[in-house]
């Protein structure tokens, strides 16, 4: 395994550390939801924009048989062994042609955008007029606000108020977190507020980029070290403690107490 496979950068998801692994479940919910829609849909043609390292679009290609990923650098070399497609491209250059796909999903891409709208545009210009469109992005309301790779992170009235821009009909889930995985979501949390506190400040949103990126990365490191160190063990997070249902007035749970943690919305009928 290379060095790049095992280098934590805080931009992407680290998958080969058992710390991360109760992340790593969480992003895993929202491609496990796109699966099963477009078996239970006969969705066939599926499309990733923005693939990360591609652990997820391997498992994509694992259940469906017809999947290309978009990013604008090459996956990990296991995620490259795939049955997937990688093409590498940045979106205003789509080497694919327009209306070509059953289901595109673009998870945990738009709040590292400045400007949103080419993405939701390939988005809607890549999906057939009967399609299905998935987007996920951190819940505002219950995210610790302090990644730096982060540009915009939205609640879920302004997402679906932005794509409702882009698509004709847009229906808003969440990504809860249950049992141990709200445990653990709590503990981190916990930990967040008490490094920030001692930057009453905020100077470190005035450090450039370059330096406190990998900072980032360190604590991030940290707090999930002292989490285990806590509890004896990582947290035995999987899937199961990550369910996605419709956002109500009160909460995807219709508990107000019980926020998801991330947004996924359902977009269908492209304006574009």
């Amino acid at each position: 395994m290379s060095r790049e496979d095992l280098t934590f950068t805080g931009e992407r998801l680290h998958e080969d550390d058992a710390l991360f692994g109760a992340d790593l479940a969480r992003h895993r919910a929202a491609y496990h939801h796109a699966i099963r829609m477009a078996r239970d849909l006969g969705l066939e043609r599926v499309l990733e924009l923005g693939s990360g390292t591609g652990y997820g679009t391997a498992e994509l290609a694992e259940a469906l048989s017809r999947v290309v990923a978009i990013h604008r650098v090459s996956p990990l070399a296991r995620a490259r062994r795939s049955r997937a497609r990688f093409v590498r491209a940045d979106l205003g250059a789509m080497p694919l042609v327009r209306g070509g796909f059953d289901l595109v999903v673009s998870f945990q891409v738009i709040e590292h955008l400045r400007d949103p709208r080419p993405l939701l545009e390939t988005i809607a210009g890549q999906l057939r007029p009967d399609g299905l469109a998935l987007v996920t992005t951190p819940n505002r309301l219950e995210s610790d606000g302090e990644n730096p790779f982060h540009v915009h992170e939205y609640e879920a009235g302004e997402l679906a108020s932005l794509l409702r821009e882009v698509f004709g009909e847009v229906e808003m889930h969440g990504v809860s977190a249950i049992g141990p995985a709200r445990a653990f979501h709590e503990a981190r949390m916990a930990r967040i507020r008490r490094i920030v506190r001692l930057d009453p400040l905020r100077i470190r949103h005035r450090i450039p980029g370059w330096l406190v990126e990998p900072l980032f990365a360190r604590m991030a490191v940290r707090v999930r070290r002292s989490i285990a160190r806590d509890r004896g063990a990582t947290p035995q997070v999987g899937l199961e403690h990550f369910p996605i249902e419709p956002i109500g007035p009160t909460g995807p749970t219709g508990v107000a107490h019980d926020p998801c943690l991330d947004l996924l919305a359902c977009c269908r009928k492209p304006l574009a």
